[in-house]
């Protein structure tokens, strides 16, 4: 009995290991199951980052090439001319020092292609700004300064080339190869090209201003001061419409009052959209039309306006009175319509008339309107 007891208690221990192991390997298992999962997982995330990170950079580098593209097409001729401008001053630069050593026997001469070279570049590159930031402001004081530099680097390097060589042309080809990048960049970048029409523009908008000008200095001349209790004095104007006459002893222009001629416009001709100039003492200076313009505004040169049913219709009322009978006939009388017009203004009369004046159709009117209508 021991030994079957032992036994059983021996197969027992064997079933519980048994289903131990079996756990240990079913938990291994589903460990190695998980690990699997969670590397899987891992490695798909990794590789979506990797690939939106190289659409982000495609992306990117697709911007930065559009960018550069566009502006390469806008600096198309700014990358013509500066290396130009570069070659030329790796050419008189190095000249000009040397010349400059040369001529003071010190290292200070060194600094002569500041004045030669440096000078003519430092307006140029003014001239072109100052055209681009404020177009309003004139530049011939830096324009001068261009040329007058311009004109100094010739001449000296020309005279380095002269002097070195004793040949005219080599001295011509030095004061050539210093000026060629300023002038380029003059000619070019810092004074472009403007179109007929926007030299219209800008000439007339000059007229404009000047005439303004004028006006509000005459304007001032004939202002009258007033003064405030504490002596403070403002100038009073008088709004109107006016126009200048020089007076004979000083020649000085002065302004007429007088009233703007009355303007026909007709079908072929619109005023242009302008916005009033600046108003002195409230008053506004007002655009005429020019004596073209004018006319071209007269009704007599001009083929007129065709008339519509409504016009004739119109015309057909003015002209009837009760007690008339409205007719094609009568309609062609009144209004000068053709005869396949004038039934449609008769009819179109009668309606209006019939609701206005019911009573003031006569009997027969009313029959040849039924008549008409069927």
């Amino acid at each position: 009995m021991d030994e079957a007891a032992r036994a059983e208690e021996a197969r027992k221990n064997a079933v519980v290991l048994a289903e131990i192991e079996t756990a240990k390997d079913a938990a291994r298992a589903e460990r190695e199951r998980a690990d699997t999962e969670y590397h899987a997982r891992l490695h798909r995330q990794l590789r979506a980052e990797k690939n939106a990170d190289r659409d982000k950079s495609r992306a990117r580098r697709a911007a930065q090439i559009a960018a550069v593209r566009g502006w390469v097409g806008l600096h198309v001729v700014d990358l013509l001319i500066y290396p130009l401008a570069l070659v030329s001053a790796l050419m008189a630069v190095p000249a000009m020092a040397a010349y400059g050593y040369d001529l003071y026997h010190s290292g200070t001469g060194f600094a002569l292609f500041f004045i030669t070279e440096l000078g003519m570049w430092a307006f140029s590159i003014a001239v072109h700004v100052a055209r681009h930031r404020y177009p309003e402001r004139p530049v011939w004081a830096l324009q001068v300064g261009v040329w007058a530099f311009t004109a100094a680097g010739f001449g000296v390097n020309f005279g380095h080339g002269w002097q070195g060589t004793g040949s005219v042309f080599d001295g011509a080809v030095m004061g050539l190869a210093s000026v060629a990048g300023v002038v380029a960049h003059q000619l070019v970048t810092a004074s472009p090209r403007r179109s007929r029409v926007e030299r219209n523009a800008v000439r007339m908008a000059a007229r404009v201003a000047r005439k303004v000008a004028r006006v509000q200095r005459a304007a001032v001349r004939a202002a009258i001061a007033e003064l405030d209790v504490d002596g403070s004095a403002r100038l009073v104007f008088a709004p109107g419409t006016y126009t200048f006459a020089r007076t004979s002893l000083t020649g000085r222009c002065r302004l007429t009052p007088a009233a703007p001629p009355a303007l026909s416009v007709s079908a072929g001709f619109t005023l242009p959209d302008t916005e009033p100039d600046s108003a002195i003492g409230g008053g506004t200076v007002e655009q005429v039309p020019t004596r073209q313009a004018r006319k071209r505004a007269k009704p007599s040169k001009r083929k007129p306006a065709r008339k519509m049913l409504a016009d004739y219709v119109n015309d057909a009322r003015a002209s009837w009175s009760p007690g008339v009978e409205i007719t094609p006939a009568w309609a062609r009388r009144a209004t000068g319509c053709s005869a396949g017009l004038s039934s449609k203004v008769a009819a179109a009369l009668r309606d209006d008339v019939a609701e206005a004046h019911p009573a003031a159709l006569t009997p027969h009117t009313e029959v040849n309107t039924g008549r008409e209508a069927a």
